[in-house]
């Protein structure tokens, strides 16, 4: 990292993790890039823990929120307080390779309006964050070629600060989840085939590492998807009513995870396979949010 004015700028939304931000942080100031860059840490509920953390690593600077943030509003505020003339954004929850910041910024130069890479697996062999991780990142898979995106994550996501301005920001959303799909759509609307999916960008996730977490979190992500009708049809959003059916748009999704795995990282399907019982948990808590979220979109 250097003092001066900085090109990049890094913004990590924390609320919660502070133990883990720690461990973000030293792989993020490491990152070696020949532009200056600086590193925020956006503080999303005034945790002490938090600004703990940031004082133990002099190179970050903490933004803090009195009111407690959802993750697009917290990243937004981030961007607000940033000077470089580029974008990073990674979670707190996750570490970014050797290479990571340089494959982004490259990406953008080249002509790129926004870029992201593959998530991998944090804990490799612990069968609760994998599936978390399996189930959330499926099309941010290591053996995944370059080339356009159409989806792109928040926790390893980069854009030019003038095009985040553009397209406003992340959308204020009533829920913690969602903003990035919409993001991404707003993105893909305005510059088509300019999304693309780097290989170089690499981060590791931390994903959840109990049951209660990872089916609080798939039904959340269900019931999001139903609620905001993302990627998603009238038909599946019809289908989602009925308890009876609502699993058959579970296995859609299924079956697009386990075809992105097959295709680009077939090692995944084993480990389907080898943490089934822990897979079919996580699906069910997803149908079940997803027939819940539908309900109550239908009734609203």
């Amino acid at each position: 990292m250097s003092e001066k004015t900085p090109f990049v700028s890094v913004v990590i939304p924390c609320r919660g993790h502070a133990a883990a931000l720690s461990r973000c942080l030293a792989t993020v100031i490491s990152q070696e890039l020949d532009e200056a860059f600086e590193v925020i840490v956006v503080d999303a509920a005034a945790d002490d823990g938090v600004a703990r953390v940031v004082r133990e690593h002099p190179h970050a600077r903490i933004v803090r929120s009195v009111e407690p943030l959802l993750p697009g509003q917290a990243r937004n505020l981030g961007a607000r307080s940033a000077r470089g003339a580029y974008l990073a954004f990674i979670d707190a929850d996750c570490i970014a390779s050797p290479g990571w910041l340089t494959a982004a910024v490259r990406a953008l130069e080249d002509g790129a309006r926004m870029v992201g890479g593959p998530v991998l697996h944090g804990e490799p062999w612990h069968p609760v964050a994998v599936i978390d991780n399996l189930l959330q990142f499926s099309d941010m898979s290591a053996g995944r070629p370059r080339g356009p995106a159409r989806l792109l994550p928040t926790c390893n996501l980069a854009i030019a600060l003038a095009d985040f301005t553009r397209l406003q920001g992340f959308p204020e959303v009533a829920l913690p989840a969602g903003e990035d799909v919409l993001f991404c759509n707003r993105a893909a609307q305005r510059w088509p085939g300019k999304m693309l999916f780097c290989p170089g960008m690499r981060v590791h996730h931390f994903g959840r590492s109990g049951l209660r977490q990872l089916w609080s979190h798939q039904e959340l992500f269900g019931f999001v998807r139903a609620m905001y009708g993302l990627e998603l049809s009238s038909t599946y959003r019809w289908l989602g009513r009925f308890a009876v059916t609502a699993p058959a748009v579970g296995l859609k999704r299924l079956s697009y995870i386990a075809l992105r795995a097959a295709r680009w990282q077939p090692m995944s399907l084993a480990v389907m396979l080898l943490f089934l019982p822990v897979l079919l948990f996580a699906m069910t808590a997803w149908c079940s949010g997803f027939h819940r979220g539908c309900c109550e979109w239908s009734a609203a």
